[in-house]
């Protein structure tokens, strides 16, 4: 088997849409793509159809007490899930969509009271990632937040958009433990994952945290 060792530079290789058609419009849009690309070996493609489901990007956050070592994670009813066959209710981290005119900050700022009824007095971008470049053009921005887990109550959501969402504050330990004994959403995955590896010593629970579009030092304001 032959294993090519070095990655073709990605202005080498182009990729170009024919043809798009709106298949479907509703709760996300499917596009129905006409497409050629590159090949690996130098040649090209014939024309080729894939769908993608788009719509807006979503910001993420996983939510951290270090005064108490508690992570803060939402459980709600998720479609998707139930259709996969795992548990209709599925524990996950505080998300939502981004709308129009608002940067990834002011949406996870909003989605954080929204799903917890708690504001975050920091926050540090973990990273940004494409949830399902196969099928999606969806990009999610995940953040880690620190909150006060003790003044955690009652149930929250928007009832307008139908949300029922109830919010857990559970030890370090178990929310890390939940990455090896029960089915989560990616960004879940990838915050806990980092969340792991991550030196938690000082009061923001260590790094840099981020505020606006700068990297500073000092925490956010309440809202």
């Amino acid at each position: 088997m032959f294993i090519h060792n070095t990655p073709m530079p990605s202005d080498a290789l182009k990729a170009n849409i024919l043809e798009t058609t709106k298949a479907y419009t509703g709760f996300f849009e499917l596009r129905r793509l006409t497409i050629v690309h590159d090949l690996f070996n130098g040649g090209t493609t014939g024309p080729l159809v894939r769908e993608v489901l788009h719509r807006s990007d979503v910001a993420a956050a996983l939510l951290y007490d270090p005064a108490t070592d508690k992570v803060v994670l939402v459980e709600q009813y998720r479609a998707g899930a139930h259709v996969a066959a795992a548990a209709p209710w599925l524990i996950d981290i505080v998300a939502g969509r981004i709308e129009a005119g608002q940067t990834p900050l002011d949406t996870i700022t909003r989605e954080i009271f929204e799903e917890s009824g708690l504001v975050p007095t920091s926050i540090q971008q973990i990273g940004t990632y494409l949830t399902a470049p196969h099928m999606s053009s969806e990009i999610v921005h995940i953040f880690f937040a620190t909150v006060d887990a003790e003044s955690l109550a009652g149930l929250h959501g928007v009832a307008h958009e139908g949300e029922d969402i109830r919010p857990h504050a559970l030890d370090r330990t178990a929310a890390l433990d939940m990455l090896r004994t029960q089915p989560l959403s990616l960004w879940a995955g990838l915050a806990l994952g980092w969340l792991g590896n991550r030196n938690l010593s000082g009061p923001d629970g260590g790094g840099s945290l981020l505020v606006g579009s700068n990297v500073c030092s000092h925490a956010v304001t309440g809202q």
